[in-house]
């Protein structure tokens, strides 16, 4: 073999060595997102949940990532692991910071059982919405519906399916109305309303 055909050969065999580099590299960088993933599905977790805590006390805004966005914790039906994070971020608190985003009380109006009757069949009459109000309507068979307003913090849930009806209509907290809110905007985006 002549030197031509030995530096043409060495040629050849880098180009199909970063060639094969170039594919690995690619099939890896393909494949790592799709196999990253959080409990809910969204990647990455930084889901947002803790934006409002930008301009609060320092260091109130990484403990709630740590705690509700990395542990993918932005959900009343998920418990935490341990409180350790929770219980700094208390200590950090000042007077008018919000407390921990991801922990919702849960809306005394309805259970999470009552509230997907309304919404069980995947079908519902309306989805009644408008600044600090919502309310979610089935009509089917009989009425059935929750509502939620965070300016006058009230709730309302009534089932006239059942013996003897059921119809809650109270004064709750800001927190209890903005999770009765968080709760009826959930329901009624799941369904396309």
């Amino acid at each position: 073999m002549n030197n031509n055909s030995r530096a043409l050969l060495k040629r050849i065999r880098t180009s199909v060595f970063t060639a094969a580099a170039i594919l690995v590299a690619g099939a890896i960088g393909f494949a790592a997102p799709a196999a990253a993933s959080t409990p809910d599905g969204e990647t990455p977790a930084n889901e947002g949940v803790c934006d409002e805590l930008m301009g609060a006390t320092p260091g109130l805004y990484g403990l709630c990532v740590a705690y509700c966005e990395a542990q993918d914790l932005d959900t009343v039906d998920k418990q935490p692991p341990n409180t350790k994070i929770l219980d700094n971020y208390r200590k950090k608190m000042k007077a008018g910071d919000p407390d921990m985003p991801c922990i919702q009380a849960p809306c005394p109006c309805w259970s999470s059982e009552e509230l997907a009757v309304i919404t069980s069949d995947g079908i519902a009459a309306s989805c009644l919405r408008n600044s600090g109000r919502i309310q979610l309507i089935d009509s089917a068979p009989a009425t059935r519906y929750a509502f939620a307003d965070t300016e006058s913090t009230r709730c309302a849930y009534v089932d006239i399916n059942t013996v003897p009806p059921k119809v809650r209509n109270q004064t709750i907290t800001a927190e209890e109305a903005q999770s009765c809110m968080a709760a009826l905007t959930q329901a009624c985006d799941a369904l396309g309303l």
